[in-house]
């Protein structure tokens, strides 16, 4: 069915534009089903997942929880039953304090080649603006190291990335501060870390970054700021400086506006994201940037419209993944309960058979948010190789409130 006219109050106040693009029909799927592996009861054990999932080789899930009653955030682990039918375990392996070993971690967690654990938290550290963490396993225990600490812009929600060499890279961000974010380097050096400023944003570059940025296949970094998608090209020689290059500033209508989670680049080489409002219906978009000779051209993949002729979904929040036929994964914060109502969805985008024709929407779940299967995903999904996809809900899942671990047969 074809999204008609927005008739559901927005979360931000801002005029609607005219459609730019022909919207594909929003479908539900058939023979989906999702279940959920863990409900957060708050307190000690953490509420509030903000931050999507990694697993290992073994089939655990490794992710965070924010700020609680009882603590400034977890980093847990859930171990696969072992045996059919069997329940998932919880592990906490750290509880942060909030003092200077960082408070409430966002965005997702990464892993070395040594099997430590990264992530970045939004407060705590020597100056209460945040830190950079590593987690790392002596025996059954997980030792917590502060590798950086920040000193006037916090750590963006994106989380981190590591390049070929080791390197971490990351970005922050500041309204009203000269420069309103950076994005930063992070090198080993003889057991410690070297940090180092790579770019710092003004003019006509983008407001702030929305997110941390993700490496391309030549070493290149490439991210979003609130309302713009921009390169960083690597240094031709060691020391040399690296290039900013604008690829394309939303224009905060049709287009779409304040960008959201990180970049994806696809198989293609073509860039993937999403806005949380812009597009027809001023509920968000699916986008993408393909390379159209020395530049890029930005097209809308998608328009939210978020109403019950829909039930697609509103304010999509999270990185998209892919698959290898070309689909798009992703969530979106709210929507999908018919009557412009509903906690949230997981949905895919298939691509046209015909270059040029609409991309067709498919919702995979709506969450009821009051039917204990979790409520206002905001964290990306993680796909297994035989297309389970995993992630977390903010909140719902019961009485606690507390978010949930959810995955979804497809």
């Amino acid at each position: 069915m074809t999204c008609q006219q927005n008739l559901f109050p927005t979360k931000w106040s801002m005029a609607i534009s005219a459609a730019i693009v022909i919207l594909a029909g929003s479908v539900w799927a058939v023979g989906q089903t999702e279940r959920v592996v863990y409900r957060f009861h708050g307190g000690n054990d953490g509420q509030g997942p903000l931050g999507g999932l990694i697993s290992d080789n073994a089939g655990n899930l490794y992710g965070t929880t924010s700020e609680s009653d009882a603590s400034s955030g977890t980093v847990f682990q859930l171990s696969p039953p072992v045996g059919q039918g069997g329940h998932w375990t919880k592990t906490i392996l750290y509880t942060f304090t909030g003092g200077n070993d960082g408070g409430d971690p966002y965005g997702e967690l990464v892993f070395d080649q040594a099997g430590n654990l990264y992530g970045t938290t939004l407060f705590g550290g020597t100056a209460d603006k945040g830190t950079i963490f590593q987690l790392k396993p002596l025996g059954s225990t997980w030792t917590e190291t502060v590798i950086y600490s920040f000193n006037d812009h916090p750590p963006q929600y994106g989380g981190l990335v590591f390049d070929k060499a080791g390197n971490l890279y990351g970005a922050t961000c500041t309204h009203g501060e000269n420069p309103p974010g950076t994005v930063f380097q992070l090198t080993p050096s003889q057991g410690g870390w070297t940090t180092k400023v790579i770019h710092s944003f003004g003019g006509h570059e983008g407001i702030c970054p929305a997110s941390g940025p993700i490496i391309g296949r030549a070493g290149n970094l490439y991210g979003l700021t609130e309302n713009g998608v921009y390169e960083l090209r690597a240094p031709a020689t060691k020391g040399a400086n690296w290039t900013f290059r604008s690829l394309h500033i939303f224009q905060g209508s049709g287009d779409g506006s304040y960008s959201a989670g990180r970049l994806m680049l696809d198989r293609n080489g073509n860039l993937n994201g999403v806005t949380r409002l812009g597009g027809s219906f001023n509920l968000g978009t699916v986008f993408q940037l393909t390379r159209q000779g020395a530049g890029w051209a930005e097209a809308v993949l998608y328009s939210f419209c978020g109403q019950s002729d829909c039930v697609d979904g509103a304010w999509p929040e999270a990185t998209l993944i892919g698959d290898g036929k070309g689909n798009l994964y992703g969530t979106t914060y709210y929507g999908g309960g018919g009557s412009g109502s509903g906690s949230g969805t997981v949905f895919q985008l298939t691509p046209p058979a015909v270059q040029g024709d609409p991309w067709t929407e498919t919702v995979l779940h709506g969450f009821t948010g009051a039917g204990g299967d979790g409520a206002f995903p905001v964290a990306p999904l993680l796909r297994e190789k035989f297309g389970t996809l995993w992630s977390t809900t903010s909140a719902g899942g019961g009485a606690a409130d507390g978010g949930t671990v959810f995955k979804i047969l497809t």
